[in-house]
């Protein structure tokens, strides 16, 4: 099982994270996203406030990846698999990460982390540290 660390855990939570997905036939998609919490050392909650392209992606291909816009201090990548809920236990989280920003969210994306790299530039950049096996 792959462990976020703390100062992955700070960095996730503090930062603006870009959120990249991909349809089935490999059209990539980004966007930045900032209504999101990590919940526990393996898993990403992300609110749906205004997603299409995006929302689209994840129900075609679950496949995904997140980067934090603080690279420089906390240069990692996030690869996962991503799972969608209008209601239930992880929707009420979602509506609990969005209530600082007055809203209710559509949905909630549960992320579960499977890879983390490094994107520190130097030697090591794109080195895998952590896979879930």
């Amino acid at each position: 099982m792959v462990k976020l660390t703390e100062e992955m855990k700070k960095s996730i939570n503090e930062s603006v994270v870009f959120f990249a997905t991909s349809s089935k036939d490999g059209i990539p998609n980004v966007a930045p996203m900032k209504a999101l919490k990590v919940v526990d050392d393996e898993t990403v909650v992300i609110c749906d406030n205004f997603m299409h392209k995006t929302l689209k992606n994840i129900k075609e291909n679950p496949n995904v990846a997140l980067a934090t816009s603080d690279c420089r201090e906390h240069p990692f990548q996030y690869k996962g698999i991503a799972e969608y809920y209008t209601e239930g236990e992880w929707f009420e989280v979602a509506k609990e990460i969005d209530e600082q920003y007055s809203k209710v969210p559509k949905g909630a994306v549960v992320i579960k982390i499977k890879e983390i790299y490094n994107l520190k530039s130097g030697e090591d950049a794109g080195k895998l540290i952590e896979k879930d096996e």
